[in-house]
This record gives structure tokens, C-alpha cells and sequence, in this order.
């Protein structure tokens, strides 16, 4: 990987958010739309732009229109930037989708297929984090400066480069308008905080209203009656460094999906099962090795530690698996 057109390293890590069941009360708290996306810093300048995924994995290709506008505001303002914040589908509006119109898009490779997509399918960078402007670095800086500075550098964003949207308080108030609202949720973060970068920091909280999870794909079972390629996922999470179960998940594919997932599967096949207590299953399993992470949408963790009504959403390649533990289990209960 090439080195960063910005002050910060490309290999930076960015600072976390710990999921929450209950809103934060006093204190100066601000809340922000939690979007439904592939975080990624952003790095730009006026001569070049690089999207890198939370686990370090570029993403510039696949996000032309992105990096285009990125490197106009560095143009702009004659001095680069990086931003912390999410691609997202644009939908109907210009406003920002979910992550299932967009994920076909973040394993793309081929350029005319990119180009297909950005006409089909377009994208933007929600932005909400100023991290570095020109050659200043603006982490320890509280949260409140970082805003200010970051609505500065972004304006209203209008193209493929947008402002996050802040949410007024209090904080129940805050989580009812994301629930009538459709969001997924929304994140508190102390106003007088800095920015930590590769920490999971209690001054940003997760207050979702949906509930999704990162699963460790273990192995698949075969398919039932007319549905080809695979009958079910069986996933789970890393626990004290061992992979647990968590359930199957049966529902959520089209048929193009399943393809995909198959030949994944089939590339990572082992004897053993990866799983630290392997499930019985009604039909044959096959096992892989877990690397593989997947989002799911679920109805609630059972009290035996499975996922009631899981449903699956699509591949993740922004998270290493060994990062997936299963984090709305013990919020839950």
C-alpha cells in the first residue's frame, strides 16, 4: 500500500463506539444517525484519494465518484483532509441507504464493472469526523471543535461527500426519532471528547433500535428441496479465543448470493468443524475455515446464547473475524 497523501498513516486504525442499552444521561452528549454502511478514513488531497476500511483494506476502486469529490474539496481549499465516516448507497432523494443496495459494490475489482454500478448504484462518503486538516492532526481536539472544523471543510454536502446528521436530545427523544425514522440507531458521543483512534471507548455509545450482528461464517449445510447451492450458514462468534455457535441462518439469499457464498464456501472447506462445541444439524454440514464475516438482522440472543430469526444481509469484508464477539449478547441479557 502506497503511502497516505495526508498526515495520518493509511494503516490508522479508527476509534470505536461500545454498544449501549441505555442512553447516557448528564454530561454534554451529542447524537449523530448511526448509517448503515462500510466505515472507511478517508484520505485526499488534490492529487489523489484513498478509502481504507476499518481493518485496512483499500476501497478506492470501488468508489470513483467518492474519491473524485474527496479531491475536489482538498482542491477547494488547497490544503488535504481525512475524514472518518461510512459509504453509503444513495437512494431515492440523494439520501443514504442500506447496506444491501451497496454491498455487490465492495467486492468489485473489474473497472467497467465499477463503472456499471456507479451509474446504477451510486454512492457517498458520509462524513463525520475531521481528523486531520492540511498537515494539523485535530485528534485531541475536543469533539465540538473537530464538528465545526469538519462543517467547514464539508458544507451541506450535496454530491457523494455528505454530513453526517446530528440528532437533538435528549437522549430517549433521540432514539425514539431513529426508530420511527427506519434508522438502524443512533450514537452518543461526548462533546468535550477527543479522538481515539483504534479504541472502544465508552465516550461514543450505540443505541440501536434494530437489532444487527457480525457473525464468523463456520460452515454451510446442504440444500433442501428447490433451493440450490446451500441450505443454511452456520455461524458464530469468538469467545476467549474459540469460535461458539450461534445458529443457523436459513433466510435473506437470492439465488446470485447463494452462488457467491458457495464458491467462497468451497474455497475455504475443511474436515473439522472450526466451532468450539460443533452443533448438530438436520441435513449434512460441511465445514471451513473462519474467515468469512457476515451481517445479520435477528429478533433477540435466546437465553442458550442463539439468535432468534437471524436473516442474512450480506458479506463483510471491512472486519477480520477474529473482531467479531458477538457484542449484543451480553447487552441483551
Amino acid at each position: 500500500m502506497a503511502a497516505s497523501p495526508t498526515p495520518l498513516p493509511l494503516s490508522f486504525e479508527p476509534m470505536k463506539a461500545t454498544l449501549a442499552r441505555e442512553v447516557p444521561h448528564g454530561g454534554d452528549w451529542v447524537y449523530e444517525v448511526k448509517y448503515d454502511g462500510v466505515r472507511v478514513v478517508a484520505h485526499a488531497s488534490a492529487g489523489e484519494a484513498r478509502l481504507v476500511t476499518r481493518n485496512g483494506r483499500e476501497k478506492t476502486v470501488q468508489f470513483p465518484e467518492v474519491v473524485e469529490e474527496l479531491r475536489g474539496l482538498a482542491r477547494a481549499a488547497g490544503r488535504p483532509l481525512v475524514l472518518d465516516g461510512e459509504i453509503v448507497a444513495l437512494a431515492r432523494g440523494r439520501k443514504p441507504g442500506r447496506f444491501q443496495e451497496i454491498q455487490d459494490r465492495i467486492h468489485l475489482k473489474d473497472p467497467a464493472d465499477v463503472a456499471e454500478h456507479v451509474g446504477a448504484d451510486p454512492a457517498a462518503l458520509v462524513a463525520f469526523d475531521l481528523l486531520a486538516d492540511g498537515d494539523e492532526a485535530l485528534l485531541d481536539l475536543p469533539w465540538r471543535e473537530r464538528r465545526a472544523r469538519l462543517e467547514a471543510r464539508v458544507g451541506g454536502g450535496t454530491g457523494h461527500v455528505l454530513l453526517s446528521k446530528t440528532v437533538s436530545g435528549p437522549g430517549e427523544r433521540a432514539v425514539e426519532r431513529a426508530r420511527t425514522s427506519g434508522w438502524e440507531g443512533v450514537i452518543a458521543k461526548r462533546a468535550d471528547a477527543p479522538y481515539r483512534p483504534g479504541k472502544r471507548s465508552d465516550d461514543w455509545l450505540k443505541l440501536k433500535v434494530q437489532y444487527r450482528e457480525e457473525m464468523v461464517v463456520g460452515g454451510w449445510t446442504d440444500p433442501q428441496r428447490s433451493r440450490p447451492y446451500l441450505g443454511s450458514l452456520l455461524v458464530g462468534f469468538y469467545r476467549d479465543g474459540e469460535l461458539v455457535f450461534a445458529g443457523g441462518v436459513g433466510t435473506g439469499f437470492d439465488r446470485e448470493g447463494l452462488r457467491t457464498l458457495r464458491e467462497r464456501l468451497e474455497a475455504l472447506a475443511v474436515e473439522e468443524s472450526p466451532f468450539r462445541d460443533p452443533p448438530r444439524t438436520r441435513t449434512p454440514a460441511h465445514w471451513v475455515r473462519p474467515e468469512l464475516v457476515v451481517e445479520l438482522k435477528y429478533a433477540e440472543w435466546t437465553a442458550d446464547g442463539r439468535l432468534r430469526q437471524p436473516v442474512y444481509l450480506g458479506l463483510r469484508d471491512d472486519k477480520d473475524a477474529l473482531e467479531v464477539t458477538g457484542e449484543g449478547v451480553s447487552v441483551q441479557k
